[in-house]
């Protein structure tokens, strides 16, 4: 089946529409402050593994470290490279249950009040509920040419170590962001918020990424670039599928039949709204256009636009500016799962 992306004579949206979407993306990203308190628990973390003999090196993977994560910042990838003193692990038996021991240790020797789980590929560590937590993966270099590791995997069906090209991953979405100015992962932002209200998280994060990898391969306005990610990736769970973004992992194999019509019928009727939309803010009707916005992404997209007058009146009598977004409803803590 022939994927097209092509949106014919979509208008490009007004500069209010586009300014919604802006206020959109400020309310999806991360605290700047909260990230660099995460980075800087990240290198501490890093310093303590490696005191402690267990690690030669560590890096960050997952949606925090291709910039595609949304708030609130809760659950951080951690993959730490073992110490080559420790290489028997690769080969014993019960290799990955002593290396997630050895991590273990260290963790709950250095952050005794923190609570430490063991999950199939990573040690789990939570600081607390209103900070953050680090899912720690014991990994080892791959053995060849590659920038590959073998991370640790607690439930193999033949062995207890699983390759993985994450770092491969965040190489190809940064190059993918520079081709489209920094705008590719804010859309992705837009697109992964859209999927946990839509279809209740049923649609991995990976996979919207990898949906929006295959639809966006140049700068555009958000407006136009989520439309084309709603038809795209209709056309693409109702057809062929999809890999992830490095073209090795396929992940519309992973989805039950159940679910990815059920995510295929969302794509498709945002994609009529979202083309709805763009008519009518191309026609002067953006009030409308923004109420149609509003309807397909919820809270926090902004349902209308102040007026200059609007704005003015509420700063000359005092009052906070209201950007028309309704108060938020309490979030409950957005899970995710480790293989897509």
């Amino acid at each position: 089946m022939a994927i097209s992306n092509n949106l014919g004579t979509s208008p490009t949206p007004s500069p209010t529409v586009e300014h919604a979407f802006g206020v959109f993306d400020r309310e999806l990203g991360l605290d700047p402050d909260e990230r660099a308190r995460a980075q800087e628990f990240h290198r501490e973390l890093t310093s303590r593994l490696k005191e402690a003999g267990v690690i030669v090196d560590a890096f960050l993977q997952g949606s925090f470290a291709r910039k595609t994560m949304l708030k609130p910042l809760r659950d951080i990838d951690k993959v730490v490279i073992l110490h080559p003193q420790h290489e028997d692990l690769q080969i014993a038996p019960d290799g990955a249950v002593k290396a997630a021991q050895l991590v273990e240790g260290v963790l709950t020797y250095e952050y005794p009040d923190a609570a430490i789980e063991r999950a199939r590929h990573a040690i789990q560590l939570d600081l607390g509920e209103n900070t953050f937590g680090f899912d720690v993966v014991p990994a080892f270099e791959g053995r060849d040419e590659s920038d590959d590791v073998m991370i640790m995997d607690l439930a193999p069906e033949k062995y207890p170590w699983k390759r993985s090209n994450t770092r491969t991953l965040i190489d190809v979405v940064a190059e993918r962001n520079d081709k489209c100015n920094g705008s590719f992962v804010h859309q992705v932002r837009f697109m992964k918020h859209w999927a946990q209200r839509t279809l209740d998280e049923s649609l991995p994060g990976l996979h919207v990424e990898s949906i929006a990898f295959l639809a966006i391969e140049g700068e555009m306005p958000h407006a136009i670039a989520v439309a084309r990610i709603f038809r795209v990736g209709a056309q693409l769970l109702g057809g062929v599928g999809y890999t992830d973004p490095t073209g090795v992992d396929r992940l519309s194999g992973k989805l039950d039949q159940v679910s990815r019509e059920a995510a295929r019928q969302a794509f498709a009727e945002a994609d009529a709204k979202a083309n709805q939309a763009l008519l009518l803010d191309s026609n002067g009707r953006t009030e409308e256009a923004l109420a149609l916005w509003y309807e397909i992404f919820d809270e926090p997209f902004p349902r209308r636009q102040l007026t200059g007058e609007e704005y003015l009146t509420n700063l000359s009598l005092g009052a906070p500016v209201s950007t028309g977004i309704r108060p938020k409803k309490p979030q409950t803590t957005p899970t995710r799962p480790w293989a897509p």
